[in-house]
């Protein structure tokens, strides 16, 4: 058994163990950072997240540990994402992707515990701008926590893949530098090819990319995006 399905199994069994807990909100809720916490020391910290996330879509907003918790291990997620290069556009963190990777045997007791809602991506985002990096997938219920709970990290809040896009295009079009101008392109466009924007809004990622290559004088490139844009 690997590393991965062993964390996964032992919180399995934590979570389980939660199904039948009765001893009213606040003992449920400690039960389930505490499922968390053996996570986050075993170092399995996209587990530990997605046990958190689920406790969350099932207890709410009401508790502040519960909503420091997960503040805390969504943090924990994107500084594994950080990269040493902080110019330019900041990495991508897909929670779809995340959570597809999380084993079946953690998955199936994580949708018991918090529903449909716990084991789905959503389509806001959060910009982490201490750590560079943008999580994408939030749910509504998350993307509230973020709004409404004060935090000291500086973050940048989307309320879905649209808004994500057009904020990286206008970026694109206002950095100095064109290496950065086509980076910041090439963000907009994987993140609204990543989460199926519509055409309309892959067709503006299409041709400012065809107008930046026109202006480094890639006329070839240019031609060939100008076709995707049709």
């Amino acid at each position: 058994m690997s590393d991965l399905q062993s964390h996964a199994a032992a919180l399995a069994d934590g979570v389980a163990a939660l199904h039948g807990n009765n001893q009213g909100e606040s003992v449920a809720v400690d039960a389930c950072c505490g499922v968390a916490d053996e996570g986050f020391r075993r170092g399995a910290h996209e587990l530990a997240f997605a046990v958190i996330r689920a406790s969350l879509h099932k207890h709410g907003l009401e508790n502040d540990k519960l909503c420091r918790r997960y503040s805390f291990l969504l943090d924990t997620v994107a500084k594994s994402r950080m990269s040493a290069k902080r110019k330019g556009p900041p990495k991508m963190l897909f929670l779809r992707e995340m959570l597809s990777r999380v084993p079946e045997v953690l998955s199936g007791q994580i949708a018991l515990l918090g529903g449909v809602d716990g084991v789905k991506a959503g389509e806001c985002g959060v910009l982490m701008k201490e750590r560079g990096v943008m999580v994408i997938g939030l749910s509504l219920l998350e993307w509230r926590l973020l709004l409404e709970k004060p935090s000291k990290m500086e973050m940048h809040l989307s309320s879905g893949v649209e808004e994500a896009v057009v904020r990286g295009l206008s970026q694109s079009e206002s950095d100095d530098q064109a290496d950065l101008k086509l980076s910041w392109n090439a963000w907009a466009l994987k993140l609204c090819e990543a989460e199926e924007g519509t055409p309309q809004l892959r067709g503006k990622c299409l041709l400012q990319r065809t107008v930046l290559l026109l202006a480094q004088n890639s006329f070839q490139k240019a031609i060939e995006s100008s076709g995707e844009v049709m």
